[in-house]
C-alpha cells in the first residue's frame, strides 16, 4: 500500500471546513428520523441518589449534625443564627444550645475541644447541612420522600416554572410544591432564575450559563424554527409560519429572540440573499448539559 498523503477530495474539504465554521452552511437528516431507541434513551428518567452522609463530613461533623437534629426541633428558640466567631454563640440561643450540648456530649466524654466543635458547626452551616430558618438538616431533608421526589422533579425536568402543568404529576398544588421548592433552595439542592417575568428551577448542580438556552428551547415552537433554517438558510419568515399553521408576526418574535441569544445569525450569501445561520458550537455546548431538544440529529451531516 502507498504510504503518500491521500489528497482531499473536495467532499472531504467541505466537511472539514464545515466542522471549522461556528455556524451551519449545509443540509442535514430531518428531526423525525431519530430513532425510537434514542428518543427512549433521551426520556429516561433521572434518579437523582445522594449519600445521606457524604465524604465531605468529618467524624465530629456527623456527631455534632446529629446533635443538631434534637437541638433544631427545640421550638423555644429561634432558628435565626449567622456563624461568625465562638465569641458571637451566645447571641444566638439556639447556636448556643447545640455548642453547650455538643461539648457536654463530645468534649468532656471524647476529648473533642471546644475550638474542634466551634469550627465543626461553623462548618456545617457553611456546607449548608445546617441552614439558618429551617428545623431540619439536610440529612432530613434527603430522608424526605416527598422533598425528593420534587429534587427528582426539577432533575428531570430543569428550568420548569411553578404554574407547569406536570407539576401535578406530583400530586399537589402550587402553593405547596412553592413551599417545598423554598426548603430545597435553602438548602442549596436546587436554584431559581428569574427570566422575564417567571422563576424558572434547576438543581444546583447544573451550571446557569446555558439558563436562557434551556427555557427557550422548552418552548416547542423553537426547535422546528431552528430546524427550517438547517434545510435552507434562506427560507422566508412567512413560509415557516405557513408550514407550522403559526402567525408570521409569533416567527419573527422568536427569531428575534433567538438573534438575542446568538443561536441565529442574520447574514448574506455570495449572491447578496439574506440567510440565516445557525450557531451549531452553542447547540453542542447545550447538548453536553442538557438533553433534550437533542440537536444531534441535525448536526449529523457535519
Amino acid at each position: 500500500m502507498s504510504l503518500e498523503k491521500r489528497k482531499e477530495t473536495k467532499e472531504e474539504e467541505k466537511k472539514r471546513i464545515l466542522e471549522e465554521s461556528t455556524f451551519r452552511r449545509d443540509s442535514f437528516a430531518p428531526l423525525e428520523q431519530i430513532s425510537e431507541l434514542k428518543k427512549e434513551k433521551s426520556e429516561s428518567k433521572v434518579i437523582v441518589k445522594e449519600k445521606i452522609i457524604t465524604d465531605e463530613l468529618t467524624q465530629l461533623e456527623q456527631e455534632v449534625l446529629e446533635i443538631a437534629k434534637e437541638i433544631l426541633k427545640l421550638k423555644r428558640y429561634d432558628t435565626d443564627f449567622e456563624i461568625h466567631s465562638e465569641q458571637e454563640i451566645q447571641k444566638y440561643p439556639i447556636i448556643e444550645k447545640l455548642y453547650a450540648k455538643c461539648i457536654a456530649k463530645l468534649s468532656y466524654k471524647e476529648g473533642y475541644s471546644k475550638n474542634d466543635i466551634f469550627l465543626a458547626i461553623r462548618s456545617l452551616d457553611e456546607k449548608n447541612w445546617i441552614v439558618t430558618n429551617s428545623r431540619l438538616t439536610k440529612e432530613e431533608i434527603l430522608n424526605n420522600k416527598k422533598l425528593m421526589s420534587i429534587l427528582n422533579f426539577i432533575k428531570q425536568n430543569p428550568g420548569i416554572h411553578a404554574r407547569d402543568e406536570r407539576i401535578n404529576d406530583l400530586g399537589i398544588t402550587r402553593t405547596p410544591f412553592l413551599k417545598h421548592i423554598m426548603t430545597l433552595e435553602r438548602f442549596k439542592l436546587i436554584r431559581s432564575t428569574k427570566i422575564g417575568k417567571t422563576l424558572h428551577f434547576f438543581t444546583n448542580d447544573v451550571p446557569n450559563a446555558l439558563d436562557d438556552y434551556k427555557v427557550i428551547f422548552l418552548n416547542p415552537l423553537i426547535p422546528p424554527i431552528i430546524e427550517h433554517f438547517f434545510r435552507d438558510e434562506s427560507v422566508n419568515i412567512s413560509q415557516i409560519a405557513e408550514n407550522l399553521d403559526i402567525y408570521s408576526g409569533t416567527i419573527q418574535y422568536h427569531i428575534k429572540k433567538l438573534k438575542e441569544l446568538d443561536i441565529l445569525k442574520s447574514t448574506k450569501d455570495q449572491s447578496g440573499k439574506k440567510i440565516h445561520v445557525v450557531n451549531i458550537e452553542l447547540l453542542k455546548k447545550y447538548n453536553e448539559i442538557f438533553k433534550e431538544p437533542d440537536f444531534s440529529n441535525l448536526l449529523r451531516g457535519l
